[in-house]
C-alpha cells in the first residue's frame, strides 16, 4: 500500500499554484501541525518556512508532540520540507497552549505561499494528560480550546486568500467547531474543510442544525477502522472511508493512510470492529445523563492526577495499581456506565486479535 510519504514524492515537483489543492495535501499540512516549530522560530524568525525545518530534522532539534510512537511523522516532513510544493510554504501565526487547571492544549498554525493559498491546521492532542482530558470533556460541553480555535480562525481568515481549514482528531473537532461559528462572510471565504478522524460537536453544543449549514464545503476522512471519528458522528454528506496498513485503533495515525497516486485509497464502508465501536457509543451516550459524562470525566482523570501522572505515556506505570479503583467508581455510576465498563475488555481482546476487520461484526463481534 502507498502512503502519504509516496504522494509527496508524486506530487513535490508541483506547487499547489501549479496543481490545485488536493484532498491528500490536507493530510500532509495536518501532519506538519503536530511539529513544534519553536526552535525554528530562534534560527528563522519570524520569516519561516517549511524547508527551514531540514537543518533541524538533521540535528534532532524538531520534535513531533504526538501520542505513543512517531508512526511515519518525521519521514513526512522531511520529504515535504525537501518539496517544491510544500517546502516554500511560509508557517505563520503557529500558536501553542497548555494548561493544566483548566486543563487546556490548543496549537494551530497557518501555512501560506506567496500566491493566494492560506490553509490553518488545528493540532490534535499531544501527550499532555490535560490534552486529552480536554478531549473526554467535548462528551458534555464546549470546551476552552474549541473557543481560541473560533478566535484564530476570526482573526486570520482574511479577504486575499484562498482559506483551507482543517484538523485531525482533536484539531478536526476544532476546525468543525470554529467553521460553525464563524460568521456568514468569513465562511464564504473559506473553499474547503478538512475534518481527519475528528469527533463531532455533542448535542449540548450543535443540535445538528451548524453542522449542516458546513456540510457542502466540507470533506470528512475516517479510516477503515474509525473510532475516534465515529464519536458524535458528524452527519457530513462528503465522508470518505480510507485503508490503512495498520490495525485497529492505530488506523487513527495520519501516516498509515493509504493513497493511490494522486487520490485516497478508498473502500466502501467501515469495518465490523468500527460499527460495533460506534453502536455501543450511541448507546452509551443516549443512555447516560450529563451530570454522569462530567462525573465520568472526572473521575477517570483525576485518578491519575492524584498520582502525579502529567502525560499519557505514564500511565501505564499506575494503572495496574489504580485499575480496581478505577472499576469501583465506574460501578457506583449509571447501568449503562457500568455496561460500558464490562465491554471494554471485550474491545481490547478483539483490538489484540487483530479480527476486527472482520465479517460478522456488531455485538455479537
Amino acid at each position: 500500500m502507498d502512503h502519504i510519504t509516496d504522494y509527496i514524492g508524486w506530487m513535490g515537483d508541483f506547487p499547489i499554484r501549479a496543481i490545485g489543492f488536493q484532498d491528500a495535501d490536507a493530510l500532509v499540512l495536518c501532519m506538519l501541525s503536530y511539529f513544534d516549530f519553536r526552535p525554528l522560530r530562534e534560527t528563522a524568525g519570524e520569516d519561516m518556512r517549511v524547508r527551514d525545518c531540514i537543518p533541524l530534522l538533521a540535528s534532532g532539534k524538531i520534535r513531533v508532540l504526538i501520542t505513543g510512537a512517531d508512526m511515519g511523522y518525521m519521514e513526512v516532513l522531511k520529504a515535504a520540507a525537501g518539496s517544491a510544493r510544500y517546502g516554500d510554504l511560509r508557517i505563520v501565526h503557529a500558536e501553542d497552549i497548555l494548561s493544566s487547571d483548566p486543563p487546556l492544549q490548543f496549537s494551530a498554525v497557518t501555512f501560506q505561499d506567496e500566491d493566494s493559498f492560506g490553509f490553518i491546521a488545528y493540532r490534535g492532542t499531544d501527550s499532555s494528560l490535560a490534552g486529552w482530558r480536554e478531549d473526554f470533556m467535548i462528551s458534555f460541553t464546549h470546551t476552552r480550546s474549541q473557543e481560541l480555535a473560533l478566535e484564530y480562525a476570526r482573526e486570520h481568515v482574511c479577504e486575499g486568500r484562498r482559506w483551507y481549514l482543517g484538523g485531525h482528531s482533536k484539531g478536526g473537532n476544532e476546525a468543525l467547531y470554529a467553521a460553525c461559528m464563524l460568521e456568514d462572510g468569513q465562511w464564504a471565504r473559506v473553499e474547503r474543510l478538512y475534518i481527519l478522524d475528528g469527533p463531532g460537536l455533542c448535542p449540548e453544543v450543535d443540535d445538528g442544525s451548524k453542522t449542516r449549514r458546513v456540510d457542502e464545503k466540507t470533506v470528512r476522512i475516517i479510516p477503515v477502522s474509525s473510532v475516534v471519528g465515529r464519536l458524535f458522528e458528524p452527519k457530513i454528506r462528503d465522508t470518505r472511508i480510507v485503508k490503512s496498513s495498520a490495525i485497529g485503533i492505530m488506523q487513527h495515525a495520519l501516516p498509515t493512510w493509504g493513497v493511490d497516486h494522486g487520490k485516497l485509497l478508498q473502500v466502501a464502508e467501515n469495518d465490523a470492529f468500527s460499527q460495533w465501536v460506534h453502536s455501543v457509543m450511541d448507546k452509551w451516550i443516549s443512555g447516560i445523563s450529563l451530570e454522569d459524562r462530567m462525573i465520568l470525566v472526572d473521575d477517570l482523570f483525576s485518578v491519575f492526577e492524584e498520582s502525579g501522572v502529567q502525560s499519557l505515556e505514564e500511565v501505564p506505570r499506575v494503572l495496574p495499581e489504580k485499575l480496581d479503583r478505577i472499576l469501583l467508581r465506574l460501578s457506583k455510576m449509571s447501568p449503562v456506565t457500568r455496561k460500558i465498563a464490562l465491554d471494554l475488555p471485550k474491545v481490547a481482546f478483539l483490538t489484540s486479535l487483530g479480527i476486527q476487520g472482520k465479517s460478522g461484526g456488531g455485538e455479537n463481534a
